[in-house]
């Protein structure tokens, strides 16, 4: 073990007992530090049972868990990401919060919705707020362990106060559902171990051993728990880097980590600083952007490696001049250097920016994924699968019972279903009780309750089967509920996405999950799984596609080539953070995260235009740029030449770019030859034609698929470059205007005439100069 380790990495490795803060720079092996740690503790006799290892996403912990099967087969080590963890314990002591063990974990939308509902109980009048923004306060008030009654006894800005009012009402709504949302498995789990010192020794001595993944991204409530877990037995290895720390917005403390050396007098502390994923290029971008800030522990980033490619630094026209040029780069990158797909990674600020580049890689047949792991379990259909099976596993959730008490058509309309609601409001029971309950409804119609009668009948036959195995349960489910049948009748087929084609892929998810927990699995673990599924868990390395994802998404991910697009003032830095200076400094950081996720190739881009709700506006470069290296970098300016439209013709460099002037344009003097010599000169002074296979035209046939084989694809002709058509004969071409379908070519032919042509549809094939 100890040859594959560097000497940082082994004193990590070898430290037993008491606290350790491993400060861990971008690529420095710290997955490979963590498992080997664990398989050390067990090689000096420390009971599995005994050690705990939190991530914070679901890959980590898969990742760990595979390495560490490697390292000692057979130790059941607990890994697993916090809130995975606290839903662990909540169900062994969810009585102690008033819950019982088989509670629901609301997703985003069945919190909103109860939020909303909740919203409506309280009375509060919202025309200064929304229900998301009173969720997003009573979010913030959880994560600083903030109770309902702690809550409504402070200074409180007017939004809180609204918000205040609502929070008792919507957790007393979440305890009658037997149900929680993300935050209440932090909350729950710090307040019991807070209020419950014979809780909190138990588990003390339970978990002697934790490590901890990304520590700077953890909350108060997280530092909480992992505090009241280290008092007696004080092991508390953490790994993280404060640079990396790009969670504030949803209340990620820094300080959890720049202080833990002052909760932890007696520490040890390791840097790893040894970088096995960039190039020198690469990392001497990310350290001098990243010496900008103030909140920070210091650090060198090394690597062996050797000095790659410059940064590339491009300013384009406009977004969709961006969006074609990379995937032109990409397409040219796989005809040409044997690059895959899989290869290339395009982040972003945010989501909506990939809009563009999804275009421009359709129009190319350029195979793509955006990550984001829920997706699947968001879309309508799985919803609805998903509601019948939290019914059948807790028949108090009320979100799941009004999403599929009419779905499919039952005749059970909206005002059948606020009588019920009204009814389990005054008796205070969930709803599917108030349903049984029907007969008692006096305002019901007789129709009307027959419907909702047989609608409990029927859920009743469905939790017959509630401890089957779980594909058998959603098999039966589909056939009893009628809801294949409804699909087959409502859906149109449209490819992959298809509802009919979801559902059996939900289908195939439930046989793994069936095989995978031969002996323990369980509907409840299997819901579980799917509430706390992350973004980055869709993302699979294997998949030969290009990643689009945003750079929070890509935290902990790696790409051997990656574009970081619109590297722009007011969306990096966002124009919400510029007030603040922390804030701006944890922007540095999410940039910081995403340079130090390419291996080999790093393009950094900006536009001059950039469509903004549909109307094209001027942007400005970040003034991140003004902090990188630009002695080292390439900078590539935009061509005037290849313009859709106007542009403004200045574009507001910042002076201490110090960009470098373009090359001048060199002399053409073939007008002054005969023209018998004009060709011969011409094929002297051309560049090479031949880099790109003339046969191919998309990155679909790049990868396999039907080439044409009488016309060279767009990407293959070059301003200067030697040309023949098959009636005009031998040009050279002198302008290039446009991107993808609407690239134009200016050839002046030998003849004396001057021709323009789409590229996409003209016969012009490129002369071998060596022929």
């Amino acid at each position: 073990m100890a040859d594959q380790l560097t000497a940082a990495q082994q004193e990590a490795v070898e430290h037993i007992d008491g606290p350790m803060l491993i400060l861990a720079g971008p690529g420095s092996g710290k997955t490979r530090v963590v498992t080997h740690r664990i398989a050390h503790l067990l090689d000096h006799g420390i009971p599995a049972y005994r050690i705990a290892a939190l991530t914070f996403t679901n890959k980590a912990a898969d990742e760990m868990r595979v390495r560490l099967g490697n390292l000692a087969p057979g130790q059941d080590v607990w890994m697993g990401t916090f809130h995975r963890f606290c839903a662990r314990l909540l169900r062994r002591y969810a009585s102690m919060v008033g819950l019982q063990e088989n509670y629901s974990i609301y997703d985003t939308a069945d919190s909103k919705r109860a939020m909303k509902r909740a919203v409506e109980t309280a009375g509060v009048s919202t025309s200064h707020t929304s229900p998301d923004q009173i969720a997003a306060v009573i979010s913030r008030a959880k994560n600083r362990l903030v109770g309902p009654e702690m809550m409504q006894g402070q200074s409180l800005r007017a939004n809180e106060t609204v918000a205040a009012k609502v929070y008792p009402v919507y957790q007393q709504q979440l305890l009658t559902a037997n149900a929680v949302d993300f935050d209440d498995l932090l909350f729950h789990v710090a307040r019991l171990l807070r209020e419950s010192p014979e809780l909190r020794a138990e588990l003390d001595g339970r978990y002697q051993y934790i490590m901890v993944d990304e520590y700077q991204d953890t909350n108060l409530a997280q530092y909480a728990i992992v505090r009241a877990l280290s008092i007696d037995y004080p092991n508390l290895a953490v790994t993280g880097d404060p640079d990396q720390s790009i969670y504030g917005w949803r209340g990620a403390d820094l300080n959890n980590i720049l202080d833990f050396e002052k909760d932890y007098p007696n520490v040890k502390t390791v840097r790893l600083e040894k970088n096995y994923r960039s190039t020198p290029n690469i990392l001497r971008a990310a350290d001098q952007l990243i010496r900008h800030n103030t909140r920070r522990k210091n650090k060198r980033l090394l690597t062996d490696h050797e000095e790659g490619a410059p940064v590339v630094m491009r300013m384009y026209e406009d977004g969709y001049r961006e969006a074609d040029d990379i995937a032109d780069q990409i397409v040219a990158a796989i005809a040409t250097e044997g690059c895959r797909p899989r290869d290339f990674a395009v982040f972003c600020r945010m989501n909506a920016l990939t809009r563009s580049l999804e275009h421009a890689f359709r129009s190319r047949g350029l195979p793509y994924q955006i990550v984001n792991g829920v997706e699947f379990y968001q879309r309508k259909e799985i919803k609805d699968l998903l509601a019948y099976l939290h019914l059948i596993n807790n028949p108090a959730h009320d979100v799941a019972l009004l999403r599929v008490i009419n779905v499919p058509a039952r005749g059970i309309g909206a005002k059948t279903i606020e009588r019920v609601r009204r009814f389990a409001d005054e008796h205070r029971i969930p709803l599917l009780e108030a349903a049984r309950r029907v007969d008692e409804i006096d305002t019901l119609p007789a129709r009307s309750a027959t419907k909702v009668r047989q609608f409990v009948e029927m859920f009743d036959r469905l939790s017959v089967k509630a401890t089957a195995a779980l594909e058998d349960l959603v098999l039966y489910l589909l056939d009893e509920t009628g809801y294949r049948k409804h699909l087959e009748k409502h859906s149109v087929d449209e490819q992959d996405n298809s509802p009919l084609a979801n559902i059996d892929e939900f289908v195939t998810a439930t046989v793994e999950f069936d095989r995978q927990h031969p002996d323990d699995g369980s509907l409840e673990a299997f819901l579980e799984q799917v509430a706390l599924v992350s973004d980055t868990d869709a993302w699979e390395e294997s998949n030969d596609r290009v990643t689009l994802m945003t750079m929070h998404a890509a935290k902990g991910l790696e790409f051997p080539r990656v574009f970081i697009i619109a590297v722009e003032d007011d969306l990096l830095p966002h124009y919400r953070c510029k007030e603040d200076p922390m804030q701006v400094e944890e922007e540095r950081r999410l940039l910081f995260v995403g340079i130090t996720r390419a291996e080999q190739w790093l393009q950094l881009s900006c536009c001059k235009r950039r469509a903004v709700r549909g109307d094209m506006k001027p942007v400005v470069g970040s003034p991140f740029l003004m902090e990188l290296p630009r002695e080292e970098m390439r900078f590539i300016e935009p061509e005037e030449s290849n313009r859709f439209f106007d542009a403004p013709d200045e574009f507001d460099y910042p002076d201490s770019w110090d960009l470098p002037a373009a090359d001048p344009e060199p002399e053409d003097d073939l007008c002054q030859l005969p023209p018998e010599e004009r060709l011969q000169e011409a094929k002297a002074k051309a560049k090479p034609a031949a880099s790109i296979p003339a046969a191919l035209t998309t990155a679909a046939q790049l990868l396999g698929g039907q080439a044409e084989t009488d016309r060279v694809p767009w990407t293959a002709f070059k301003k200067g470059m030697v040309v023949t058509h098959a009636e005009y004969g031998d040009g050279k071409i002198v302008k290039l205007t446009g991107r993808g379908p609407k690239c134009t070519a200016t050839v002046d032919f030998f003849d004396g005439s001057s021709r323009a042509f789409r590229l996409a549809f003209a016969k012009l094939t490129p002369v071998d100069v060596d022929g």
